[in-house]
């Protein structure tokens, strides 16, 4: 007996009906990607060296320890404080969890049955475990992401706004917008601002849903922009982006709808929103939807993208065991193995590619087993890619002019001296993306 499909996840059902045949090697774009890296994601740094007499000190040995990624490396599935404390095994999970990113997730569904819905009876908004998520993240250092602030499918949109006019509805989603970001104190650092508005209606068509609903970009820049105004008002300093998915593969044959074609209307909708004063700060793939993707499809997809003018993210990536293109007589170690490549090699490109801001991978099943106590073959891949590969640590010596110079990982940094009385001095600096960094340091 096949499960009820619930309207908005109408992609649980889709196929791949892209052709794989004569694409580039994965190869090809892997190593393209490995040298773009060093030139996208490192800084010049030049630090130097004076005595308090503005004399340069010659010869002195500096150690340099890179403490965070100025790129985002998230997942949605932080843990809290609470969790932490009924479970070792969730003690166990967040540890690995902080060791490998700096970006998680707090989740703020207005209505959604899989996680604590903020507002599914009117007027009693519920906010625990959203503002616990949001606790835990910025407690340990992490970029917390707000997912969604609206999404118009069925499953997230209260029942009880129905009863109401359309007017009515816009005057509750604006105090919907406007309370979750003003609640978090400019906290969360980026929102999904709205979710997935080129497969479904906007508000006011909601009752005539049609999956997939192939609104006019006019229609969903009018619904959009308002609700960038509004958030924008209570934080003028986040980031903003539209999040989307069914942009690497065509899934459909209805409505003749393709993957180029809503690569295409993203593009035209955040210039719509441009037009209107509003648009958004970046643009986000969720990259998950179908068999993994060629490397070739995925620097297709970005550079598409690109068009739009505004950063990209990797909202939602997954690279779950059932989507492998060749699943047939693999063992349960080679699938593992074949998953940690595959991500690997999507995390690399990724990173190789100009514009690319954050890549936010959706829950952990890919990097935990054992309820967390264990970390998988594609964690202790990416582990090795962001804290040693794509990782700045090093000792440097003053030349005769006390100048020190690197090529650095952009990101937070620690530095160490030994002084002439024999302290051991420590200060923090930042590696800037697209900027060189000089600092004079008196000693």
């Amino acid at each position: 007996m096949s499960m009820e499909l619930i309207p908005g996840e109408e992609w649980r059902k889709v196929q791949d009906l892209e052709d794989r045949n004569n694409l580039p090697p994965d190869e090809e774009f892997v190593a393209a990607a490995r040298t773009n890296i060093e030139k996208i994601r490192k800084s010049d740094l030049t630090l130097k060296f004076v005595d308090r007499h503005g004399q340069p000190l010659r010869g002195l040995h500096v150690d340099l320890q890179q403490t965070k990624h100025a790129f985002i490396f998230g997942c949605s599935a932080g843990p809290t404080f609470e969790a932490i404390e009924k479970n070792p095994a969730e003690a166990a999970r967040a540890h690995n969890f902080v060791r490998l990113f700096n970006g998680t997730h707090a989740k703020c569904y207005w209505d959604e049955k899989w996680h604590q819905p903020i507002e599914k009876h009117q007027g009693r908004r519920e906010m625990k475990q959203f503002l616990a998520e949001l606790d835990w993240g910025c407690a340990n250092g992490m970029a917390v992401r707000g997912h969604p602030l609206v999404w118009t499918v069925d499953k997230a949109i209260p029942q009880w706004l129905r009863k109401y006019p359309y007017e009515k509805q816009l005057e509750f989603l604006e105090h919907h917008v406007r309370a979750l970001v003003a609640s978090t104190d400019k906290r969360i650092r980026t929102w999904d601002m709205v979710n997935e508005m080129l497969w479904e209606p906007v508000l006011k068509n909601l009752a005539y849903r049609d999956w997939p609903h192939i609104e006019p970009i006019d229609e969903i820049a009018d619904f959009i922009a308002p609700t960038i105004r509004w958030a924008r008002d209570e934080d003028p300093t986040a980031c903003y982006c539209l999040n989307e998915y069914g942009l690497e593969f065509t899934y459909t044959k209805m409505k003749n709808v393709t993957a180029p074609m809503q690569r295409q209307r993203f593009v035209e909708l955040v210039d719509a929103l441009r037009q209107r004063g509003a648009a958004p700060d970046a643009i986000g793939t969720q990259a998950h939807i179908g068999k993994w993707f060629p490397m070739a499809l995925v620097a297709r997809t970005f550079d598409d993208l690109a068009k739009a003018g505004v950063a990209l993210h990797v909202s939602e990536f997954w690279a779950h065991h059932r989507d492998h293109p060749n699943l047939d007589g693999l063992s349960p170690d080679q699938l593992e193995r074949d998953q940690a490549t595959y991500v690997a090699n999507y995390y690399t490109v990724a990173f190789g590619t100009p514009g690319v801001e954050q890549i936010s991978h959706w829950g952990d099943d890919s990097f935990f087993k054992g309820n967390g106590w264990r970390t998988t073959h594609a964690y202790d891949a990416i582990y090795d890619l962001v804290k040693r590969q794509w990782w700045t640590r090093t000792r440097l010596t003053t030349d005769d002019a006390g100048v020190a110079k690197v090529r650095a990982f952009q990101g937070d940094y620690l530095y160490r001296i030994k002084a002439a009385n024999g302290d051991t001095l420590s200060r923090n600096l930042r590696v800037e993306p697209e900027a060189a960094t000089v600092l004079t340091v008196t000693v």
